[in-house]
């Protein structure tokens, strides 16, 4: 079981990974679309879109700097899904320990760098070649294949091998343990909106924030509602701004153009 659970996962890695890096993109590898991904290969969706949404928003504040990722959430996002639906345990637990999943995934691929920085030199001598044709099909194959080929065979066993063990740790916990998981993630998702808010915060829009916490936290609705409400003010918003500046810009046009009539008028 846990080795066509394995398998699956790793399956859905290598796909995201595939997309990801043969068409430029760096969608798959997010954990909203990697948790999806996931889960409906194997089998419950619901449990990947959920789960996806809540590591996307822990990891979504997370930006490299300098080169430098602390967690990769790619992998992350792959192995907390399955592990969550291998051992049919709460989100929570699996959510809160995606920073030291992600922190050794990051690892990894950092240990593997140098190996393919020492390939350099084959490189160049291919270039130098000329052969096009063999230079992008080893590119596709190296980048599919070769970059992430730890990240596979750690993902794997992590998943058939480490699943067992790590359920029958979890069984020993008292429940109190088990319920600071819970409010761990619920601290880690907190942090990750707080971190991609810094980076956005504006006063113009600020105030929309505050908005939603108040229709969250004290009318109790649910998110579907607060996405049409806010989107209709935002759209409502757009219009309007498009009508002033437009406006604006036509007064300003004419204001223009009348004062290059006068100018004529005086010179003449």
């Amino acid at each position: 079981m846990e080795i066509s659970i394995a398998l699956l996962a790793t399956l859905s890695y290598f796909i995201g990974n595939a997309i990801d890096r043969c068409l430029g993109w760096q969608t798959f590898e997010r954990p909203i679309v990697a948790g999806a991904l996931t889960g409906i290969l194997l089998g419950d969706p619901k449990t990947g879109i959920i789960m996806g949404a809540a590591l996307e928003a822990i990891f979504m504040g997370m930006s490299p700097i300098g080169g430098a990722i602390p967690a990769d959430p790619f992998p992350t996002a792959v192995i907390c899904v399955a592990y969550t639906i291998a051992t049919g345990s709460k989100m929570s637990v699996a959510i809160g320990l995606s920073i030291p999943i992600g922190a050794l995934m990051q690892t990894v691929k950092t240990l593997w760098a140098p190996v393919m920085a020492s390939m350099s030199t084959y490189w160049e001598k291919l270039a130098k070649t000329g052969n096009i044709k063999k230079f992008r099909r080893l590119s596709i194959l190296q980048a599919i294949f070769g970059d992430r080929l730890p990240i596979f065979f750690v993902l794997f066993f992590s998943i058939a091998f480490g699943t067992k063990g790590l359920q029958s740790i979890f069984a020993m916990l008292p429940d109190w343990v088990m319920r600071g998981f819970t409010a761990g993630a619920g601290m880690m998702t907190a942090i990750g909106f707080a971190i991609l808010v810094n980076m956005i915060w504006d006063n113009k829009i600020g105030i929309f924030l505050i908005f939603g916490f108040v229709l969250a936290k004290y009318l109790k609705l649910s998110a579907l509602p607060i996405a049409i409400i806010v989107a209709t003010i935002a759209m409502v918003y757009f219009i309007v701004m498009n009508y002033v500046i437009s406006n604006k810009v036509n007064s300003n046009g004419s204001k223009v153009a009348s004062e290059q009539d006068n100018d004529e008028e005086d010179f003449f």
